[in-house]
């Protein structure tokens, strides 16, 4: 099979990709978002790469790929495979850079950080990585799960990051050594590749716990499995970022798209994407993001203190108390079409109270699908994936949502933040 027939092959999901000299040896590996974008990208024509690339496609006789559920896993199995053929080209290629490594000192409670060098004999090191964003975030999502100590010299006191669960706190409480070393062993796994291995062990135990009736430990193993879970299903979409900061988006080729499945003439230029933020409806916020044809423009963003006050947390609520205020302020120029973070629950909160004919639609992050008023009966709607949208289309819905959640959290961590310290 030619190079071409196989690139046409390659799937567009996350994985890691090989490419072989005429002798059937790894000489480059990388990790992408979409294989097939990614790959296609050394072979199109006319495009420029520098020598050394140019070296490299020179000499690929053969492409192989590995797909990956997540970019999270895309970037973990990129290092192990990195690490175990050491291929001629990824050490070429990163001459006047540094790859990147996970320290974590032999410590009794030991620290996690990232560095370039990994040359300290009392910490162990876990890489090589080719990209410091994305083994920044993928620590970020891990830290969430399995907290870990940052600091370099342990306080006389605990610190915010204890505070907001990022850390067992091991200053003040050296009863937590054994989570501690728990959680360290678990991020070691996951960072080596070996996964699926902690997970069978996990599910293991819990069978153990659930047949001596330790319904409370089996139940906590429980959790653990479903951190990793949630863990690998994490996206942060690095490459579309990078992508979209150099080339124009096509906002007329997304506007036609949006416009045939939203059944609708109306121009569309300006979107609008909401989201709530609140831990169990404690320090509710929302928060509101502009996207003028396809970009965002930041200094029409808004925060909002949800002022709802019942005992039990409702999103819908809170979602229709946002937009009822967004709706009263007048000389805030309209939007096009709104897009709000959740699902049919949400969507009816805020067509009881939007103005006729305003384009409105939601999107659940768990299946990626938009849900969209039905014109035959109210409370009913038509549901799409976005899964099957043109890249451009799927990564402007992904975009949005996710700059508005970012938007959420941080106005939340500031709020939550402050009233930390008051206490």
């Amino acid at each position: 099979m030619s190079l071409t027939q196989k690139i046409k092959n390659i799937p567009k999901s996350p994985g890691v990709y090989f490419f072989k000299d005429k002798n059937g040896k790894i000489i480059y590996i990388g990790k992408a978002n979409s294989l097939k974008n990614r790959v296609s990208q050394y072979f199109k024509k006319g495009a420029k790469h520098p020598l050394k690339t140019q070296k490299l496609v020179e000499n690929i006789f053969d492409i192989d790929f590995l797909r990956c559920e997540s970019e999270i896993d895309a970037l973990i199995e990129e290092a192990k495979q990195i690490k175990k053929h050491n291929p001629k080209y990824n050490v070429l290629l990163r001459d006047d850079k540094n790859y990147f490594f996970v320290g974590i000192t032999k410590e009794n409670y030991p620290r996690v950080f990232i560095t370039h060098q990994p040359n300290d004999k009392n910490t162990e090191y876990i890489g090589p990585f080719t990209e410091g964003f994305a083994l920044k975030e993928t620590l970020k999502v891990l830290r969430k799960s399995f907290p870990f100590r940052h600091c370099k010299t342990l306080p006389k006191k605990a610190c915010l990051q204890y505070h907001l669960g990022r850390c067992l706190a091991p200053c003040i409480k050296p009863s937590t050594k054994t989570k501690v070393k728990q959680n360290i062993n678990y991020i070691k796994k996951i960072l080596k590749g070996e996964r699926q291995a902690l997970a069978e062990k996990l599910k293991r135990q819990m069978k153990k716990y659930a047949k001596e009736e330790k319904f409370e430990k089996a139940n906590e193993v429980k959790k653990q499995l479903q951190s990793i879970q949630k863990i690998f299903e994490h996206r942060f979409f690095l490459e579309d970022f990078k992508k979209i900061k150099k080339e124009k988006i096509n906002w007329e080729s997304i506007e036609k798209f949006i416009q045939k499945f939203l059944k609708t003439k109306k121009k569309i230029s300006k979107v609008e994407a909401y989201d709530i933020s609140n831990i169990s409806g404690k320090y509710a916020v929302g928060s509101m993001v502009v996207f003028k044809d396809g970009l965002p423009d930041k200094s029409q963003y808004r925060k909002f203190k949800i002022k709802y006050q019942e005992q039990e947390p409702n999103d819908p609520k809170m979602m229709q108390e946002v937009l009822l205020r967004r709706f009263k302020k007048k000389e805030w120029e309209k939007p096009d079409l709104i897009i709000l973070d959740g699902g049919i629950t949400q969507l009816n909160a805020v067509l009881k109270i939007a103005p006729k004919n305003q384009l409105i639609v939601s999107l659940a992050k768990k299946h990626e699908e938009i849900y969209v008023p039905s014109d035959e009966k109210k409370g009913k709607a038509s549901i799409y994936s976005a899964k099957n949208f043109p890249e451009d289309v799927k990564f402007f819905f992904q975009h949005i949502r996710d700059e508005a959640h970012r938007f959420a959290i941080t106005f939340h961590r500031q709020i939550r933040n402050k009233d930390f310290l008051k206490k």
